[in-house]
């Protein structure tokens, strides 16, 4: 199979093939080129285009990059009339070649979440196809997540720029590297420095922090990281936790959501008490749900 690579030439091709293919959730083109060509381990190598040799049009794709000892592809695509004639199978070998070829110590491949610059959690039950696809080429499960639906429309949102003693703002330009260290200093054994780092890009910043009264950030909220509408991560001082503070800020990014014109917000990656925490505040629901699909690559 002759494979191209992903380029600013067909960078656009590839994106039409992903909207007419994807039934359950779209990514604007900015975000989709910021999850390619702005991801610092994307790799052209490791992103296969697949052209029908007898029109040229683009009729299979599939993206992925090296994290650490994983490679993780965030999207493979097969347009429908071309389907069920090994193309996928096919790339999907490659892919496993020139990903073991590359590093010797990449030992797993992954299809779904790749923080800090991702789309999806893992692979949508919805996706049956997609699913069986990856299980009959010895994918296995190894996790499930759950992503909330916010519906907005008829949430009553009344944020407070000041609440028991601490304030509450969009951050500003002045405040970012002291964000940034307190992410990192309380949330440094995730990827969420390097997510809050994604939202202050925008125009403006796509996350809200609470201050005490001395000025100081003892937590944030952030929305907008991997698609419009996604909330998430959030985080609170340890100690200060429990006082409503992540509330406040949660209902500052419903609001900016929701001023913006879309009309609900998806929770990413929710887990354990914290989804009922979720649905009883916000009347959020589960839905949808993933599994984390992995293949060893070495033994």
């Amino acid at each position: 199979m002759d494979y191209k690579t992903l380029t600013e030439v067909n960078l656009n091709a590839v994106y039409e093939l992903f909207k007419r293919n994807e039934s359950f959730y779209s990514i604007p083109l900015d975000y989709f080129r910021r999850g390619t060509f702005g991801d610092e381990d994307f790799d052209p190598d490791l992103a296969l285009v697949l052209a029908d040799p007898k029109t040229n049009n683009i009729i299979a794709a599939l993206i992925a990059v090296n994290r650490a000892e994983n490679c993780c592809i965030k999207a493979l695509i097969v347009d429908k009339q071309f389907k069920r004639q090994g193309i996928g199978k096919k790339m999907l070998k490659e892919i496993i070649n020139r990903a073991k070829n590359k590093n010797e110590h990449i030992s797993f491949i992954n299809f779904g979440a790749s923080p800090p610059n991702y789309w999806l959690t893992g692979v949508d039950l919805r996706h049956t196809d997609l699913l069986f696809f990856l299980k009959k080429n010895r994918f296995k499960l190894r996790e499930t997540r759950q992503n909330l639906t916010v519906p907005l429309k008829n949430l009553d949102l009344n944020p407070s720029s000041e609440k028991k003693g601490f304030q509450y703002e969009r951050v500003q330009t002045k405040d970012f590297e002291e964000l940034l260290e307190f992410v990192r200093n309380n949330y440094g054994h995730s990827s969420w420095p390097e997510e809050v780092q994604i939202s202050l890009i925008y125009n403006p910043p796509t996350t809200f922090v609470a201050k005490n009264k001395g000025g100081q950030i003892i937590g944030w909220a952030t929305h907008g990281i991997q698609f419009p509408g996604a909330f998430g991560p959030t985080g609170v001082l340890y100690t200060l936790q429990g006082k409503g503070i992540g509330s406040e800020l949660l209902k500052w990014c419903l609001w900016d959501i929701k001023q913006s014109g879309l009309e609900r917000c998806t929770i990413m990656w929710v887990v354990g008490n914290t989804i009922k925490f979720y649905s009883k505040s916000i009347g959020a629901y589960i839905s949808p749900v993933f599994y984390e699909m992995t293949k060893k690559l070495r033994r």
